[in-house]
């Protein structure tokens, strides 16, 4: 396999895993707005750590981008849907007790 598809391939699975930990947090603790600083929170993270791992398999001193860019974007677009759906279920509810 080519360098850059296990690259790709690690990326995938840490971006699954993201969601999997903010999923577990969401239901322990009903709070969608800590699943999305979560999600934030590790795509900050793994951004980096995915960006010296890119490093190593690749050796090439730009590869840290590639592998900042793919995860840290993904997981930041990731971040922001959450919030944003967070907003949108606190005005659900807040006009749910309105009637």
């Amino acid at each position: 396999m080519s360098s850059n598809l296990i690259i790709i391939l690690i990326l995938l699975a840490n971006i699954l895993c993201v969601n999997l930990i903010a999923f577990f947090i969401y239901r322990k603790s009903k709070n969608l707005y800590l699943a999305a600083l979560i999600i934030f929170v590790l795509a900050c993270i793994l951004a980096i750590v995915e960006g010296i791992i890119a490093v190593m398999i690749i050796q090439d001193g730009f590869a840290f981008f590639f592998g900042l860019n793919v995860v840290g974007y993904c997981l930041m677009i990731n971040s922001i849907i959450v919030f944003l759906l967070a907003i949108l279920m606190s005005i659900v509810k807040f006009f749910k007790r309105l009637n």
